[in-house]
């Protein structure tokens, strides 16, 4: 009990000084005005253990695990209602104006479009606070929503399909949305990342594992569990990222078969597109690093970072497809991904990982000395893709 409330302090401390240095920054920049303190918190939602219709057969059991997250999870249906929210200009993103040679070699090298799962009582709560720190280092980002009245006042880039909201039409706008993807995007971009709206990625770090892989081999990358599919699926709440074939075979081959693909929009999308995927011969990828850590966790960084965490719930362990340790042998030192991140977490993440550094941190060795020119970027893409490579093989 005494470390539990002294790690609770710990976090809350934490928390504290990185929001302290936070507005400190914004306010001596004057970057940031903001007129109002996000605050409360909704009621958690209850995930439907409603029975579900698959191909294969595993409605029962699919039903029995998808329980929700565990205790301690912010799945969430963040209302709009009592919520005060900070003006405009604070939901844009934030961009030192320093150069990061890394980063724009690999957004040259790897092209990235993202598409968010959200809905209309999630755009003030949840939505916007995505638009605001890790979604436009996409190469293009769309929020997919069930229609709503003024939605062009939201100032998100949002593609509304006519679609009940909820949890069991998840499948039917994944189907959607790749279909859009599908006739708009499809040759425009390499990778197509899936993501929540309590999403947090890091996009330099997708972009570098994609490196290591071609956009023109039909294959997915997340967080990939074992039951209901033979090679897994991919866990939806962290993201999962198709490559361009895999889009095209998804849309060619499958979402137009019903025996392969479900028709019906019920169940589990993750787990429906799993299904469909296996059945167009698209390959599950192994996103671990070369020690066999993860990439794309499914839970908030807390609940995997902490050592000797007991408190997750069965379906966690259930669901795993590789080994699992908790604490710093979590995660990948490039971990991409995780979920369940509510608004406060969310630009916290986003604040450390970009605006805060320790002094004599010691990187990579991938920064130039100089300012680069097109053939020394190619030089440095070709440098990383070689690490790129050397940190997709698991060795454990």
């Amino acid at each position: 009990m005494w470390l539990r409330v002294n790690e609770n302090c710990l976090f809350f401390a934490l928390g504290l000084a990185v929001a302290s240095t936070f507005f400190l920054f914004q306010s001596s920049n004057n970057s940031l005005n903001c007129s109002a303190i996000l605050k409360a918190d909704a009621l958690a939602k209850q995930p439907s253990t409603q029975k579900v219709d698959t191909v294969d057969g595993a409605d029962s059991e699919i039903a029995k695990l998808l329980t929700g997250p565990p205790k301690g999870g912010d799945d969430k249906d963040e209302g709009d209602d009592g919520i005060e929210f900070m003006d405009e200009e604070a939901h844009t993103m934030f961009k030192h104006t320093h150069e990061n040679p890394v980063s724009t070699a690999l957004k040259k090298a790897v092209r990235v479009f993202c598409w968010i799962l959200t809905s209309p009582k999630n755009i003030k709560s949840k939505a916007i606070h995505v638009n605001a720190t890790w979604a436009p280092r996409c190469d293009k980002h769309v929020f997919v929503s069930t229609s709503f009245p003024n939605s062009s006042h939201t100032g998100l880039p949002i593609i509304e399909f006519d679609i009940p909201d909820g949890r069991d039409s998840l499948w039917a706008k994944t189907k959607a949305a790749h279909q859009y993807i599908y006739d708009n995007e499809l040759d425009n971009y390499d990778w197509f990342l899936k993501a929540d709206d309590d999403t947090y990625a890091i996009m330099e770090n997708l972009r570098f594992m994609l490196l290591a892989h071609n956009s023109s081999d039909p294959i997915y990358f997340g967080c990939r569990n074992r039951p209901f599919v033979k090679q897994g699926w991919m866990s939806g709440g962290p993201g999962y990222v198709l490559s361009r074939e895999a889009v095209k075979v998804l849309v060619e081959d499958g979402l137009s078969n019903p025996e392969y693909c479900k028709y019906k929009d019920d169940g589990p999308e993750d787990v429906q597109i799993g299904l469909c995927l296996e059945k167009v011969n698209v390959t599950a990828g192994d996103s671990r690093d070369s020690k066999g850590r993860w990439r794309f966790m499914p839970l908030q960084p807390q609940s995997h970072m902490r050592p000797g965490n007991r408190t997750l719930d069965q379906w966690f362990y259930d669901y795993l497809y590789y080994p699992y340790t908790d604490g710093k042998e979590c995660c990948s030192d490039y971990s991409i991904s995780w979920h369940y991140v509510n608004h406060e977490w969310m630009h916290t993440l986003d604040n450390m990982f970009y605006h805060i550094k320790p002094v004599g941190m010691i990187d990579d060795g991938f920064w130039p000395q100089k300012a680069l020119t097109d053939k020394s970027m190619d030089a440095l893409i070709e440098k990383l893709k070689v690490f790129a490579v050397n940190m997709s093989q698991p060795t454990v």
